[in-house]
């Protein structure tokens, strides 16, 4: 069974990363968090935002900080599939980033949760989420 997956793109016309399951930080994002502390600004975080479409659902918080300069963007969400045979789809664009986020849960209209995604840090003074379904037959 397909827990979650993610699929990143990073900048215009570069290639596709498809990472499945949890593997997901890692150590650029350890090696992020060490050396940007010193460096970055308080974040601040705005109230958690819910989006719902026949057949899933995304909750997510968005994150802001200034670092270098640089406003940057972060955002942690969750991925609920509550219908059948739909998989839900939470695509995120910061600046020129963007990921795609799904959790697909074949067994029923149960609505199961994904694990908590984290996009960490990027320049971009704000984040975009929307959510697609996609059916499957």
């Amino acid at each position: 069974m397909l827990i979650g997956n993610m699929f990143q793109r990073v900048g215009i016309g570069t290639a596709t990363l498809v990472l499945a399951g949890t593997a997901f930080g890692g150590a650029a994002h350890a090696a992020d968090s060490a050396s940007t502390s010193t460096a970055a600004m308080a974040a601040t975080c705005e109230e958690s935002r819910l989006i719902t479409k026949p057949g899933g659902k995304v909750r997510y918080k968005e994150c802001h900080r200034t670092y270098k300069g640089k406003r940057q963007s972060s955002v942690t969400l969750r991925v609920a599939d509550h219908g059948y045979n739909s998989s839900p789809r939470a695509r995120v664009v910061i600046g020129a980033w963007e990921a795609t986020y799904s959790h697909y849960n074949p067994g029923g209209p149960d609505t199961q949760w994904s694990e908590e995604y984290k996009t960490g840090w990027h320049n971009g003074s704000d984040a975009k989420v929307t959510l697609s379904i996609v059916r499957y037959p």
